[in-house]
């Protein structure tokens, strides 16, 4: 079994090495400082040397340079021991709270830095299967599909990167999996193939949806007159003298008056409820007493102004209105389009069309709307920003693929939504209820919408399904192609799925046996052909992203592959023909033309499966899904704007290599590249659309750069409150570069401060009154008071409030706090600042440390290897290079795949 510390050797944490004396190309040396010395033999070495050894452990040998994993294993253990305070024990003398946090601090970032040399993988690249979205963008460029490689395993483990080879191993089973995903999209492939011209349409008029509405209505008011009628001459029945025993025990018995008429047959004349029309599977009185409610201002009757309000509007012979929990009597909180189970074939692209206008009256917050798949459970895919008005009402587009899993009911109905309005009961019930509370009706309407379609694009992806082009041949089962055809048919697409490399005689042999056996078996062509691709799929030269090398031994990469790193460094995808080609001429080794390519795909749409799980990944923005967010607290933080919050994040990076702007400008910056929905949100006026866009900020703007977005603070907190622990540990590892060591799990809790009326700072600086909570906190705290002023959804604020609960989630009496936010604090070691804006223009200052984490991240990233000691070469030229390229983000691109380290194996 492996022991902790060797556990902990699998997570590489990227740190600067404070305690470590580098020797170029050699291991650096990992030493405790020397000054810790006077402290172990005060306090520990009477008990834990060579005449004592209590716990068979001695202290008085420890070598203070750690040079193997069994001497940071028992370094470890005085960490362990020392955090959680069971040494030195309570009944010995203890060392000064500031010399223990002193010790501790040290001893961690020592570990951390053990850690990371004594795994270095020496600059070693293991071969690795592609992860999932490389999979799932090979298939998209081969066949020209999508598919959902959601059942596949994780690919990240501890290294934090989904390229690092060390996690993305194979078993045997996983290669029958990969099959099967291959022969799902060998049959979406030739579903899109033989449907690729079809023309479909799908068109619906809103106004259609008034019939509905009316019909309702009227429903509901003949219901309530028979139910008046009904109810009445119940009443007449009761009144009777021979039912005035029956009647006294039953208004005894009955709380309600609809109690009371639920019993109408124990009234000798009392109608039956079917006499009136009301008709139920149990008792015919419920729906009559429901009935009823229409006329009253509560239970069914509480919607009904809401539905007379409706009805009145204008432009309901042209259009409709989105409504607010409008429920069956007005069902336009969603207006849908059902994709007919008529329509032969779903797979192709799509654009939805809609006209649709905000009211004149409408405020800024409402003129949104959503758009996404199946209205109940469907997440949102995509907002809108409407500009038009009834006068002149605009018309969005939304590009959609629709692909074999749409078949599913679930998944074919499209809908529009105001933003905002259903992301949970709870956030729908409180909109309306805040509106009916203050004009006795319900929320105003703010939407109209004229009409909605659906359009299929025909041949959308002519050329882009390379592997299928290279076949050759017919994929119906029209004709057979001969054995010899077949044979070169299969070449190509080998050739293609194997990234430029033809496959053995041997292998297509194995391929032309496998397709007549499944002939013989009854196939078809068609069958016998997928059966005999999905092989190709799962062969270890389409799996591997591998650089074979017969001796095992570093060397220089083949132009070939060099296009295949490049490719799937910058695209998450395989090289198309131009790489190819220059790669097969040699062109592609000369350092201009490498440059010009890794500008071009740079400049390539695709780029986006570069800039977006790298930035995920290295910011770790799935934190953002850690938690859900108190819709209470927390409205305007609904679905669309999160969505937006973490596109901006992505949108602005992908601006900074568009424009190779400086890379501290993700520091701090006057801009912020943002669309409608986060401007109003931020409260940024004149910006339209739903482009992310780069938009000039005024002086006084907390926005701009990576402190300023709204994604970045939601994460530093748990959907209620801010931590500012975990915002400064953030700032420190990602910013700064220079990472707390991992939090101890053997630190006791500060139970003495459970119910205490405290404000943040006063409870976190009580916590570091103990030195096992100060040796880290002292450096995390004082960063995160200064971001004190985002509100755990990312919004700005002026004062917080705490309230101390009980046992059962219950607010305790008189235990409530709300204080104005002082941001004021001094960094360790560091200067002090008076407020946010101060703390950030420090982070800003120490932008070369930003970069070095940058630089180690993209190397990671891009060469599927944890940073070691080895690279800090490499980490220096591409520092150097960016600075003569003033930090332009594009320029630590270049000079990472222009360096020897992406040219090797």
């Amino acid at each position: 079994m492996p022991s902790p510390f060797q556990i902990l050797l699998t997570s590489v944490s990227l740190v600067p090495l404070w305690f470590t004396i580098a020797a170029a190309e050699e291991a650096p040396l990992v030493v405790m400082a020397e000054k810790h010395r006077a402290l172990f033999k005060e306090h520990c070495v009477s008990c834990h040397s060579a005449e004592k050894q209590k716990g068979k452990f001695r202290l008085d040998d420890l070598p203070f340079t750690i040079t193997d994993i069994e001497t940071a294993e028992k370094w470890q253990k005085v960490l362990n021991q020392m955090n959680s305070g069971e040494m030195p024990p309570e009944d010995e003398k203890q060392p000064a709270n500031a010399a223990k946090a002193d010790l501790l601090d040290d001893l961690s970032n020592v570990m951390v830095a053990a850690r990371r040399t004594l795994s270095d993988q020496n600059g070693v690249i293991t071969m690795r299967r592609l992860n999932r979205r490389e999979y799932r963008n090979t298939l998209r460029e081969l066949l020209g599909v999508e598919i959902n490689v959601a059942e596949l395993p994780a690919d990240t483990g501890n290294a934090g990167f989904d390229t690092v080879g060390a996690d993305l191993f194979m078993s045997g089973n996983q290669v029958e999996q990969y099959q099967a995903l291959g022969r799902d999209a060998l049959d979406e492939a030739f579903e899109w193939q033989a449907a690729a011209g079809v023309e479909q349409k799908l068109h619906y008029e809103a106004e259609d949806s008034l019939k509905v509405i009316q019909q309702k209505y009227a429903e509901n008011l003949d219901a309530l007159e028979r139910a008046k009628k009904w109810a009445q001459a119940v009443e007449e029945a009761a009144a009777k003298s021979e039912n005035a025993a029956v009647v006294a025990t039953l208004r005894k018995e009955s709380k309600t008056d609809d109690n009371f008429r639920r019993s109408w047959a124990k009234l000798h004349g009392a109608p039956a409820p079917e006499d009136f029309g009301f008709k139920t599977v149990e008792n015919n009185a419920d729906k009559a007493n429901r009935a009823l409610g229409y006329g009253m201002p509560m239970g069914a009757g509480y919607m009904r102004p809401y539905h007379e309000y409706y009805l009145k509007q204008p432009n309901l012979d042209k259009g409709a209105y989105l409504t607010i929990a409008g429920g069956l009597e007005l069902p336009n909180d969603n207006l849908t389009l059902f994709l007919p189970f008529a329509w032969k074939s779903l797979v192709g692209d799509y654009v939805v069309r809609l006209r649709i206008a905000a009211v004149e009256k409408a405020p800024a917050e409402r003129r949104f709307i959503e758009f996404g798949i199946d209205p109940r459970n469907g997440q949102v895919m995509s907002t809108h920003h409407i500009t038009g008005t009834m006068e002149a009402p605009q018309i969005i587009e939304i590009p959609l693929t629709l692909t074999r899993q749409h078949a599913e009911r679930a998944n074919r109905t499209l809908f529009i939504r105001e933003k905002g309005t259903l992301d949970h009961f709870t956030q729908t019930r409180a909109k309306f209820g805040a509106a009916k509370a203050k004009n006795g009706i319900g929320p105003e309407l703010a939407l109209w919408v004229d009409w909605m379609e659906l359009v299929r694009l025909p041949n959308s992806r002519a050329g882009k399904a390379r592997a299928i082009a290279a076949l050759g041949i017919p994929l119906d089962d029209q004709a057979t192609p001969p054995p010899a055809e077949l044979r070169a048919a299969l070449e190509r697409f080998c050739t293609e799925a194997f990234r430029g490399s033809a496959p053995q005689v041997s292998f297509v042999d194995r391929l032309l046996a496998l397709y007549e056996l499944r002939s013989k078996a009854g196939d078809k062509h068609s069958a016998a052909l997928k059966s005999v691709l999905s092989v190709v799929l799962a062969a270890p030269q389409f799996l591997y992203l591998a650089e074979p090398s017969s001796d095992e031994k570093r060397r220089p990469l083949t132009g070939e592959e060099l296009a295949t790193r490049l490719s799937y460094f910058l695209w998450g995808a395989p090289p198309d023909a131009e790489l190819r080609g220059l790669a097969k001429s040699g062109e592609l080794m000369k350092p201009e033309v490498l440059v010009a390519q890794t500008n071009r795909l740079l400049d390539d749409p695709r780029s986006k499966d570069f800039t977006r799980p790298f930035v995920h990944q290295w910011l770790v923005l799935d934190r953002l899904d850690f938690f859900e967010f108190n819709r209470t607290l927390f409205p305007r933080f609904d679905a669309s704007t999160k969505l937006a919050s973490r596109n901006e994040v992505y949108a602005t990076f992908e601006h900074l290599l568009r424009h190779d702007a400086p890379l501290r400008d993700l520091l701090k910056s006057d801009y912020a590249v943002i669309n409608s929905v986060m401007a109003h949100y931020y409260g940024i006026e004149g910006v339209t659309g739903d482009a992310f866009e780069k938009v000039s900020l005024p002086k006084d703007s907390p926005r701009g750069g990576l402190l300023g977005m709204a994604a970045v603070m939601a994460m530093g907190g748990n959907g209620e409150r801010t931590s500012p622990v975990e915002r400064g540990a953030w700032v420190l590892r990602k910013l700064l570069h220079d990472p707390p060591p991992p939090a101890p799990a053997n630190v006791p809790q500060i139970t003495r401060l459970a119910g205490k009326v405290l404000t943040t700072k006063e409870r976190l600086q009580a916590h570091q009154e103990d030195a096992q909570c100060a040796s880290c906190h002292r450096k995390i705290d004082p960063i995160g008071f200064g971001l004190e002023n985002f509100d755990a959804a990312g919004g700005w604020r002026t004062q917080d409030t705490y309230q101390v609960m009980d046992n059962a989630g219950k607010p305790v009496p008189n235990a409530k706090k709300t204080w104005t936010i002082e941001s004021t604090a001094q960094l360790h070691k560091g200067p002090a600042f008076k407020d946010y804006f101060e703390l950030r223009d420090i982070i800003a200052s120490k932008s070369d440390n930003f970069a070095k984490g940058f630089s180690e991240a993209l190397i990671e990233y891009a060469l599927g290897r944890p940073v070691g000691f080895r690279d800090e070469p490499l980490i220096t030229e591409m520092l150097a290079a960016a600075k003569k390229e003033k930090i332009g983000a594009r320029a630590f691109v270049r000079a990472l795949v222009e360096s020897k380290e992406f040219h090797t194996k």
